[in-house]
C-alpha cells in the first residue's frame, strides 16, 4: 500500500476522493498505463508524495470532465480554479493577459474551444492528455517533478541540422539507451511534424498503442497517416524496433524542434497520433515545442537553459523563448508549452544565449518609362532581373551565370534606346528568359522531389520578420493565420512573404517584394486521392498587372521519390494582363502504387523573375475506399488567402 497515493478505479471515485483530498492526505490519481510508467522508475514501489508549495497564476478546467483533476491542481498550489465549457476558454482568458494560466482538459474539448489556448493572450501552459487516466497521472506527476530526475541534459540532434556535432547523440540508438535514466532536460532537435520526430536511425512516435491497432475513429477532415489505414509506419525504411513510442521515453521536460509538435487546439492530425500527447502518456511533465512549421533557432536551447537555471516558472522560460526568437524568424520560431506554467523546474547551471541580429531596411526603386520597347526593357532591367539575382541567394543551384549574361544584353540593348531593332531585341530577350525560368522551375521541381524543399535553402539563417498580419486560413476558413514579411540582414532587397496557418502550416511563399500582389496561384491546399487511380492536382495562375507573365511552372511530391510517388512536372506558362492559366499535375497513381499517406507537395513556378511556392497535401486512401464526403475547399478570389502575391 502506497502511503502517498491512492489509484481510483473509476472516475467516480476519483472525483469523491478528489473533492475531499487536502494536504496530508494520499493524492487520488486513475489507475492506468501512465501510471504504471511513472512507477517504474521508483523500483523499490514507494511513490512520491506531492509538493505543495505555491505557484503563480491561475487555473482554467476546460470541460466537466477535467474539473477534478484541474481543482486538485489549483488546490495543492495555492491557485483560483474556475471550470469553463470549451466553447467560453477564450472568453476566459481574454482578461488574463500576461498572466500564467494553467489550462487543464482533455485534448479533444481543447481542439473544440477552436484554437491554441496561448492565442488569446494569457502566458499558458495547457495540462492536457488524450484521456483521463493519462491527465489526472499528469497533474500528480507535476506536483512531484523534482523525484527521480537527474539534473543534466541530454540532447540528441539530426545530423543534417546546425551544430549536430555538439549534440551528445545524433544516433536513434542513444536515445533508446537512456533506459529509466530521466533527464530533468530532453533536447529533440529533430525532423517531424504532428505525429513525430525523427533521427535517420530511428522514429520517436506519437502513437502509445501498437502500431497495428486499429486506430479510433477520427474526422476524416483530418490528415491521416499510413499507420492509420492499417499501413505500418510511414518511416517503412525502419523496422518496428526501430520506432519508440513518446510515451517510452523518459524525461522530465522535453524540448522539440520538430514542426508542430505542440498542436492543441490547432491539430491537422488526429490527437492519436500526436507526438506531444505521447510523451505526457510517459513519464514527462512538460513538453517544450514548436507551434506550426518551425526554423531551428541555435540560441534557442542555451535560452530555455538559461530560464531553467534563473528558476523562472516554465510559462516565463517559453514567454523569454517567443521573446527572443520574435525579432529573428517571428511566426517560424513560436513556442507553446505543454504542462504547468506555474512550474519552476530548476537546472543548475544554463549557458549563454547567441545574440539576435537586427533586421535590415529595403533599398531601391524601379524606373518606369513612357515608350513601350524602353519600358518593356526598363521593366527587365529593375524588376524581373533583380529577382532572379535574388533567386540565386534562395535557390544555390539557379546559373548565377546565365542571370548575369541576361544582365549584360540589356545593358547592350540599352545603350541606343533609338535603335530600329530595339523591340525586337528586347522581344528576344523576354523569350530566352521565358525559357530560363521554365529550365529552373523544372530544375527546382527535380530537385524537390528528390531532395525535398525548404524555401529560402541557406537564405533562412539571414532572414528577420519585419511585419505580421493575421488573416483568415483560406483553407480552414478560421482567423488563426497570419501574411508574414521577412528581410535578409544582409541583401536588403530579398523580401520574402508567407501565409501561415497555426492549423494547415505554410500554405503559401513568395519572394515578390511589393505589399499588393498582382499575381496569384489558386489552388485547395488538402486534396482527397485514392490509389489505383489517375487524379489531377491544380493551380490557376491569375495575372491581375499591366505586364505579361512569362516563365515556368511546375509541381514535385517533396522528397518522394524513395516512397514511388511520380516524378515532378513542369511546362512553361504565359498569361495574359487580367487573364488567367490552369496548370494541371496528372498525378498517375495506376502506373506508380505509393503507400497511403499524407503525402507533401509544392507547386512552384518562376515567373518574371519571382518565385512562388505553393503547398499542397495529397491525402492519399487505399484503393477501394469510398470518394471523400465533404468537397474540396476552393480558395477564393480573396488576394490575401491562398493566392500567391507576385507583381
Amino acid at each position: 500500500m502506497n502511503a502517498h497515493v491512492v489509484p481510483c478505479a473509476d472516475l467516480a471515485e476519483y472525483r469523491e476522493r478528489a473533492d475531499a483530498w487536502t494536504e496530508g492526505l494520499p493524492f487520488p490519481v486513475l489507475s492506468g498505463p501512465s501510471l504504471d510508467r511513472y512507477r517504474s522508475l521508483f523500483p523499490e514501489g514507494e511513490l512520491p508524495r506531492v509538493e505543495t508549495a505555491p505557484r503563480a497564476g491561475t487555473v482554467i478546467s476546460v470541460g466537466g470532465d477535467a474539473g477534478a483533476a484541474g481543482r486538485l491542481l489549483a488546490a495543492a498550489t495555492g491557485r483560483t480554479h474556475r471550470v469553463v465549457e470549451p466553447a467560453g476558454l477564450a472568453r476566459a482568458l481574454a482578461p488574463l493577459a500576461g498572466e500564467l494560466v494553467a489550462v487543464v482538459g482533455l485534448a479533444e474539448d481543447i481542439t473544440a474551444s477552436g484554437d491554441w489556448p496561448g492565442a488569446h493572450g494569457p502566458v499558458v501552459g495547457v495540462v492536457t492528455a488524450r484521456d483521463l487516466t493519462a491527465l489526472t497521472c499528469l497533474v500528480y506527476r507535476s506536483l512531484t517533478a523534482g523525484a527521480a530526475s537527474e539534473d543534466r541534459v541530454f540532447v540528441a540532434t539530426h545530423p543534417m541540422l546546425e551544430d549536430a556535432d555538439l549534440a551528445d547523440t545524433n544516433e536513434f540508438e542513444d536515445i533508446l539507451g537512456l533506459g529509466r535514466r530521466r533527464p530533468k532536460l530532453l533536447v529533440l532537435k529533430a525532423l517531424g511534424k504532428e505525429c513525430c520526430a525523427a533521427l535517420p536511425d530511428g522514429i520517436l512516435c506519437g502513437r502509445s498503442d501498437p502500431i497495428d491497432a486499429p486506430p479510433p475513429p477520427a474526422d476524416p477532415s483530418y490528415r491521416h497517416m499510413p499507420c492509420m489505414y492499417g499501413a505500418g509506419c510511414h518511416r517503412a525504411d525502419l523496422d518496428e524496433d526501430r520506432r519508440l513510442p513518446a510515451a517510452e521515453l523518459h524525461a522530465t521536460v522535453v524540448f522539440t524542434h520538430s514542426c508542430s509538435s505542440i498542436a492543441v487546439g490547432t491539430n491537422a492530425y488526429p490527437h492519436h497520433v500526436a507526438l506531444g500527447l505521447g510523451l505526457l502518456e510517459g513519464t514527462a511533465v512538460a513538453v517544450v515545442g514548436a507551434l506550426g512549421v518551425h526554423i531551428v533557432q541555435r540560441g534557442a536551447q542555451g535560452d530555455l537553459e538559461d530560464a531553467l537555471a534563473e528558476d523562472l516558472p516554465l510559462g516565463r522560460a517559453v514567454e523569454r523563448l517567443n521573446e527572443r526568437a520574435r525579432p529573428i524568424n517571428g511566426w517560424l520560431n513560436r513556442f507553446g508549452l505543454l504542462g504547468d506554467p506555474g512550474l519552476v523546474l530548476g537546472l543548475p547551471g544554463g549557458r549563454a544565449a547567441d545574440a539576435v541580429a537586427g533586421a535590415a531596411e529595403p533599398a531601391g526603386t524601379a524606373v518606369r518609362r513612357d515608350e513601350e520597347a524602353v519600358r518593356d526593357l526598363a521593366h527587365l532591367s529593375n524588376v524581373v532581373l533583380p529577382r532572379l539575382e535574388r533567386l540565386c541567394w534562395l535557390e544555390p543551384g539557379v546559373d548565377a551565370l546565365a542571370v548575369e549574361g541576361f544582365r549584360i544584353r540589356v545593358r547592350e540593348a540599352a545603350e541606343d534606346l533609338q535603335a530600329p531593332d530595339l523591340a525586337s531585341r528586347v522581344a528576344g530577350i523576354e523569350t530566352d528568359l521565358a525559357a530560363f525560368q521554365h529550365a529552373t522551375a523544372a530544375a527546382i521541381a527535380h530537385d524537390i522531389y528528390v531532395n525535398g524543399w525548404n524555401y529560402g535553402g541557406p537564405s533562412l539563417d539571414g532572414l528577420r520578420e519585419v511585419s505580421q498580419r493575421p488573416t483568415t486560413c483560406p483553407n480552414c476558413a478560421r482567423d488563426r493565420a497570419a501574411l508574414i514579411t521577412m528581410r535578409h540582414v544582409v541583401h536588403a532587397g530579398l523580401t520574402v512573404r508567407t501565409l501561415q496557418c497555426r492549423r494547415c502550416g505554410d500554405l503559401w511563399w513568395t519572394s515578390e517584394e511589393s505589399d499588393e500582389p498582382a499575381f496569384v496561384l489558386e489552388g485547395a491546399l488538402d486534396t482527397d486521392a485514392v490509389s489505383g487511380r489517375v487524379t489531377g492536382l491544380s493551380r490557376t495562375l491569375r495575372n491581375d498587372s499591366e505586364h505579361v507573365l512569362r516563365g515556368g511552372i511546375g509541381f514535385a511530391f517533396a522528397m518522394r521519390r524513395f516512397l514511388g510517388l511520380p516524378p515532378e512536372i513542369s511546362a512553361p506558362i504565359s498569361v495574359l494582363p487580367g487573364e488567367k492559366e490552369e496548370f494541371t499535375a496528372e498525378i498517375d497513381l495506376v502506373g506508380h502504387q505509393p503507400r497511403p499517406d499524407v503525402h507533401t507537395g509544392v507547386f512552384i513556378a518562376i515567373v518574371n523573375g519571382a518565385y512562388i511556392a505553393s503547398s499542397s497535401m495529397m491525402r492519399l486512401a487505399p484503393a477501394g475506399s469510398s470518394e471523400p464526403v465533404r468537397p474540396l475547399k476552393r480558395i477564393s478570389d480573396n488576394r490575401t488567402s491562398q493566392g500567391m502575391p507576385v507583381k
